[in-house]
């Protein structure tokens, strides 16, 4: 099974190590001028888009991935063998994964 914890803490540790550098070497660039104020101020910044959006944004995404692998379904053909005869089922995603990957014999076949 997913762990959303999980999850939701790598994304939130590929934000702090991308997307917050990045910001402050943005704000960085955006100056006319290096000064130790410029410096403070790019951190600054960084630093306030990490405590607003990180968390935030880490949890909405680990969920919507939560989501949807929880939710997806895959479907296929049966060919059972010594048989020209098939069976169609869902495969569906179940808690127990002793559940997972039987398909229903409607045919009667052993």
């Amino acid at each position: 099974m997913l762990n959303v914890d999980g999850l939701k803490e790598q994304i939130m540790q590929t934000i702090k190590d991308v997307v917050i550098p990045a910001i402050k070497e943005i704000e960085l660039a955006r100056q006319p001028n290096k000064s130790e104020i410029g410096e403070q101020q790019a951190e600054q910044i960084a630093n306030t888009f990490d405590e607003l959006v990180t968390e935030p944004l880490a949890d909405n995404i680990a969920n919507a991935i939560d989501y949807y692998i929880k939710n997806m379904a895959i479907t296929g053909t049966i060919i059972t063998v010594g048989s020209p005869a098939t069976q169609t089922a869902v495969i569906t995603s179940m808690p127990t994964p002793v559940a997972n990957g039987k398909v229903p014999n409607t045919l009667g076949i052993s």
